[in-house]
């Protein structure tokens, strides 16, 4: 080694300075291998997330708040009445208020990266229950009276609708902590607690309908039915009202429905409706409801 610097120091100053160039680039060169690797490792990386779009698809309360806020309560079909849009209870000719024979639930499908999907609503049959889903549009005004000036049309409900299509909906504070999509012309301030207003279609939504049954009621026990063998297998052993009633539809999205982020929120009215026939059922009956949402290949 002491030979070496020895000779290092013999050599002219034109030899020291070729020298300790050589030097520092091969330090240098050393340095950068990994360096280099990182970065390269880390655009592969970025490509990859940039290609491979999420395909999350959800179903919410009204508004796309938390699922909590959907709530299917309890129907009392002897005390329930309608009520106006205001809140207050609509009279009938008697200056008696109306009996309710129909309740309603607003409901959000959204999601991002979807041309369409197939939307499932599956129920029990304990009570004498019919079920249908409408398409719905959201509104953030009953009028243009009630809207400030410069307000967009379509934020505001046209006039001439008629008043028994429109469901309003008191919105919830720090609710959207399962979907958290923004979307452009829909957005949510998680602290606001205004209301919106829905309006219900009037047809039911299109291709809807029951699968595995006629009608809206539920079907005797079949094992020979593939929605009934696919829950219940071969046992026969199960009570008719408990064998579940399978509704779909499938939707196609229209380009007007999917914003510039390629994401999109549709809304849904279902309708619980009964008749006289419930007085000679149960008071304290329970059905479940279960909707499912899948996308579609298209």
């Amino acid at each position: 080694m002491k030979n070496v610097i020895k000779k290092i120091k013999e050599l002219p100053l034109s030899k020291k300075i070729q020298l300790s160039i050589a030097v520092f680039m091969t330090l240098a060169f050393i340095t950068a291998i990994p360096v280099y690797a990182w970065f390269t490792n880390q655009k592969k990386a970025a490509e990859m997330f940039k290609v491979k779009y999420p395909n999350a698809l959800y179903i919410n309360a009204a508004h796309r708040e938390d699922r909590i806020n959907f709530k299917l309560d309890g129907i009392d079909v002897d005390n329930t009445y309608v009520e106006n849009v205001d809140g207050t209870l609509a009279l009938g000719n008697d200056g008696k208020p109306i009996k309710k024979t129909k309740k309603y639930y607003i409901f959000s499908v959204s999601g991002s990266n979807a041309n369409g999907y197939i939307l499932q609503m599956a129920h029990t049959n304990n009570n004498l229950f019919n079920y249908k889903i409408y398409d719905a549009e959201q509104y953030d005004y009953l009028s243009s009276e009630d809207a400030p000036d410069g307000t967009p049309e379509n934020s505001i409900i046209p006039s001439g609708t008629n008043t028994e299509l429109i469901l309003p909906y008191d919105l919830n504070a720090n609710s959207h902590n399962e979907n958290t999509i923004q979307v452009i012309g829909d957005e949510y301030v998680d602290s606001e607690t205004s209301t919106k207003y829905y309006v219900r279609a009037e047809n039911t939504v299109s291709g809807g309908g029951y699968k595995n049954v006629t009608g809206d009621k539920s079907y005797t026990a079949n094992t020979g039915d593939k929605y009934y063998t696919k829950t219940y297998g071969s046992n026969t052993n199960v009570d008719i009202n408990s064998v579940p009633s399978y509704w779909q539809a499938t939707v196609t999205l229209q380009s007007t429905e999917i914003d510039a982020n390629k994401q999109f929120c549709k809304y849904y009215i279902l309708e619980v409706s009964w008749g006289n026939e419930q007085d000679t059922q149960e008071d304290k009956e329970t059905d479940m409801i279960y909707f499912s949402v899948e996308r579609t290949n298209g």
